[in-house]
């Protein structure tokens, strides 16, 4: 399931039909991945192009899967602010009793956010400040 995952998010989209679609598409492969799946993803993550993780990180969501955790912990170390914002937003959506004890038990997290904040356009600003409001205890 994996190269099917990869070669997907390698295709060429319209941004419609990746709204409308392709993150669905990606959504159900995840659902799909074996272990090893997890781990081929995890061994890769880092060597794609910027806008292959982006869409992956864009499909991660809160399924109550630490796999998915990893991945973007993996991608937060990425030097893109883009990137790093989208990830912050993902990890949002694990406001749950897994999400909070991974965000905690990393927080390293917090403080590149706070980092982040002062640079960061007004949109992106709410998502960091929600990020930490959920997250910061």
């Amino acid at each position: 399931m994996y190269k099917d995952l990869d070669n997907f998010l390698y295709e060429e989209t319209t941004i419609n039909s990746w709204y409308n679609d392709g993150f669905l598409i990606v959504q159900d492969m995840l659902t799909q991945f074996s272990s090893e799946d997890w781990e081929e993803l995890s061994e890769n993550v880092l060597s794609k192009s910027l806008e292959w993780q982006k869409k992956l990180v864009y499909c991660l969501d809160n399924d109550i899967n630490k796999n998915e955790l990893n991945i973007i912990a993996k991608m937060l170390t990425i030097n893109d602010p883009e990137l790093f914002d989208m990830c912050i937003d993902s990890l949002r959506s694990f406001n749950n009793e897994i999400g909070k004890a991974f965000v905690l038990s990393n927080p390293s997290f917090i403080k590149l956010v706070k980092e982040r904040i002062p640079y960061a356009g007004a949109a992106t600003k709410k998502i960091l400040q929600d990020f930490i409001d959920k997250f910061y205890l």
